[in-house]
């Protein structure tokens, strides 16, 4: 009994998305119902997302195909069922029809599903042939007018790109169909980089691009957020081609946003949250974080969060330290950290401009490489010799500046500053305050016998309990014992107010605090 060996091709991503391959495969089913006296071989041939018209088939299940007619795995009397003549390839006439003669010659029979036509030794004798050359002719030339059309209309673009014309082209949400920034998004986009920059995640950014209320922010996603940070449209590039848009955000935050997205391959960190300390504060048995207990009456503690879960079954560290204290140990220890972590969003222009060298040299790499690849296939023909030279003179001229750059003087960005800054993260984003801490990796880690580390510190803190009487902490830093009165919670939230308002007026209330604050840290022994 004879063999059928089916053969399925199409050649780009969206036929894979639709019905193509489905209905080939249904066509060949049908065919076999209406022909008993053939057998389908388990063994088939395809060329998914493979091109007939530049020839990549014949290096893949087409070029198998051949192989096993001349090698004899397909004998003589067997066919090969394909949808239509064009999808066994689009290439020249002369390049198409031997090697379908090859098939043929070989006493295979080639079946074109869409007409039922046979071609075989005996046809190749008749008026099939001139019908065989008229149809590889006619897929060579549809091929041909198709890539014409598509290359113009390419170059038509790309030349109105080049000229500062408005390309109409598939674009991100926040440019309109002229080309356009869309003002009311602009600045949210521009916030989301500038967030991630500073350590936020992509759900986080989403949240909080959906809580702006804007319509057109509503259905998004992290996945949605991911794409635009790494998209060079929000720079105004089309592709390759600068300036073609209008940019969302300065190259230096692109760039840093793409630094960022590197490191966040390798590293993991605990998610920012409301709370200034959660994911700073970690347990120095069970690696876990510190979460926030409140309670009514008292100051907040923070404790293991798998002891307090599992109890006795979680981490074997009980102790809990008051968040005041650990507030108190934040503020005395982490500004090196902030100045740390603000020193790559608080940036000189000197250092804005360091930063879009670096990520312009990069790109013109990745460019350079890849005519390289050319280069190597084709070989060096003017055209590709030409960009060549324009792109290793346009990264010359960029190494040349960072030359100069690195050689130059610049001016730092003072402390004080930072501290202005890290005081308005405090009062109006801990989170992205948290997330910076974070990235420049300050932590605070608590034991069971109350000592509690600072990262990069040589000797530890020690909490030694609550002194009723006093209504304090007590803790000791570098042998030297100290207490920290306790905030009862209205004084607390007195605090967070002040410092959201630099000029507070001068209240009773205010002084009272002030009183409060200027006694609450004091060695043991001195006079209230």
């Amino acid at each position: 009994m004879p063999t059928a060996f089916s053969y399925v091709r199409f050649s780009s991503a969206k036929q894979a998305r639709g019905s193509s391959l489905e209905r080939q495969q249904t066509m060949v089913a049908q065919w076999l119902a209406s022909h008993p006296d053939y057998t389908l071989s388990l063994t088939s041939f395809e060329d998914l997302g493979r091109s007939g018209w530049k020839g990549e088939h014949l290096e893949n299940g087409f070029g198998k195909l051949l192989a096993a007619v001349e090698a004899g795995v397909i004998q003589p009397g067997d066919c090969i069922l394909v949808e239509a003549i064009d999808r066994t390839g689009r290439l020249e006439p002369l390049e198409m029809l031997p090697l379908l003669g090859r098939i043929v010659q070989a006493g295979v029979m080639i079946v074109t599903l869409d007409d039922g036509l046979t071609y075989d030794q005996k046809s190749a004798n008749s008026n099939h042939l001139f019908l065989l050359v008229a149809k590889v002719q006619q897929a060579y030339n549809y091929s041909e007018a198709l890539s014409r059309r598509i290359n113009a209309a390419y170059d038509r673009r790309r030349r109105a790109a080049k000229e500062g014309k408005a390309v109409k082209r598939h674009t991100p949400m926040w440019i309109d169909k002229e080309g356009k920034l869309i003002e009311s998004v602009a600045p949210l986009v521009r916030q989301a980089f500038e967030d991630y920059a500073a350590g936020l995640g992509e759900r986080r950014i989403c949240r909080r691009l959906r809580e702006s209320g804007h319509e057109l922010l509503q259905t998004i996603n992290g996945t949605t957020v991911k794409r635009w940070l790494t998209n060079t449209t929000a720079i105004g590039n089309w592709g390759e081609i600068p300036n073609v848009y209008e940019p969302v955000v300065p190259k230096e935050l692109f760039y840093r946003v793409q630094e960022q997205l590197s490191r966040n391959k390798d590293q993991k960190r605990s998610a920012p949250t409301a709370y200034l300390l959660t994911g700073l504060v970690k347990c120095g048995h069970c690696g876990r974080n510190f979460n926030v207990k409140k309670h009514p009456n008292t100051g907040a503690t923070m404790q293991c969060t798998s002891r307090a879960r599992l109890t006795l079954d979680g981490c074997s560290n009980s102790k809990s330290i008051p968040k005041q204290l650990l507030e108190h140990i934040r503020v005395k220890t982490s500004l090196p950290y902030v100045e740390r972590a603000l020193a790559g969003q608080l940036l000189t222009e000197h250092q804005k401009r360091k930063i879009e060298i670096e990520g312009e040299l990069e790109d013109l790499s990745k460019r350079i490489g890849n005519l390289a690849n050319t280069i190597a296939a084709i070989g060096l023909v003017p055209e590709i010799q030409e960009q060549l030279e324009q792109l290793q003179a346009q990264r010359k001229q960029l190494q040349d500046e960072r030359l100069i750059l690195d050689r130059s003087t610049d001016e730092a960005v003072s402390t004080n500053t930072i501290i202005n800054v890290e005081r308005d993260y405090l009062a109006n984003d801990p989170i992205k305050l948290n997330a910076l801490l974070q990235q420049a990796e300050y932590s605070i880690t608590c034991f069971s016998n109350g000592e509690i580390w600072v990262s990069g510190d040589e000797h530890p803190w020690k909490y030694k309990g609550y002194d009723r009487s006093a209504k304090s902490y007590v803790y000791e830093d570098l042998g030297q014992e100290y207490r920290l009165l306790m905030l009862r919670p209205e004084h607390q939230e007195l605090l967070d107010r002040v410092n959201k308002q630099p000029l507070p007026e001068p209240t009773p209330e205010f002084n009272d605090l002030l009183s409060l604050i200027a006694r609450g840290h004091r060695r043991r022994g001195d006079d209230a």
